[in-house]
């Protein structure tokens, strides 16, 4: 299962969820690829994947990843696999929210994703457009940021956080698992994170 090699190549995509809404504008010049029922809420398709749970009408594509129901990975972790290898940057649109047990997975499935796609980040946008959090591998990352963050890891990990927020890191320090120590940071203009493990980033406010 790979994409053609007219599409492999590129290394920024717009993943469609089930969630809605519609695609907005300004990230329609992306390549896209529908993630089952994700189909309903786009202009265009480049690609498409899952099992049809989700999506029951004719599939309006060149590129068709059909999957039986009966699989032991989500339709966004089979996704992801089209990437596998690849330094991207991958827009999830209909993603967030639902079933909690469905959003608290994807996020996993994405951290999963960047321990061995190192350099590439994933953004989850909510119903209203914003963008809700990010996903980065290990490495040095900017974030532009004015408001409330919050840095969050799964596994034991080092990070590194300085230059216009609340409270810096300004050493290496230990991220342990689910830990409430990059709770509710405050950006003010450009933070470097620094980190030898894959993070997420929430933005509880609008941006």
């Amino acid at each position: 299962m790979q994409l053609p090699s007219t599409l492999s190549s590129l290394n920024e995509w717009l993943l469609v969820g089930p969630m809605g809404p519609e695609t907005p504008n300004n990230l329609s010049h992306l390549p896209t690829l529908a993630v089952d029922g994700g189909a309903n809420f786009c202009a265009k398709i480049d690609a498409w994947i899952g099992d049809g749970d989700s999506f029951e009408k004719e599939i309006n594509c060149s590129h068709i990843f059909r999957h039986f129901p009966q699989k032991n990975l989500s339709d966004l972790a089979l996704a992801l696999k089209l990437f596998k290898a690849k330094s991207v940057s991958l827009h999830l649109w209909g993603f967030v929210g639902g079933r909690g047990d469905h959003e608290i997975l994807n996020y996993g499935e994405a951290l999963h994703f960047l321990d061995s796609n190192l350099g590439s980040e994933l953004i989850f946008y909510n119903q209203n457009g914003d963008i809700h959090s990010k996903c980065m591998s290990q490495g040095n990352w900017k974030i532009h940021r004015s408001g409330l963050f919050s840095v969050v890891s799964i596994k034991n990990i080092k990070i590194k956080l300085t230059g216009e927020c609340l409270y810096p890191l300004n050493t290496e320090t230990d991220l342990p698992p689910l830990s409430s120590l990059g709770l509710s940071n405050v950006g003010q203009g450009t933070v470097n994170l620094q980190c030898d493990g894959a993070v997420m980033i929430f933005f509880p406010e609008s941006r």
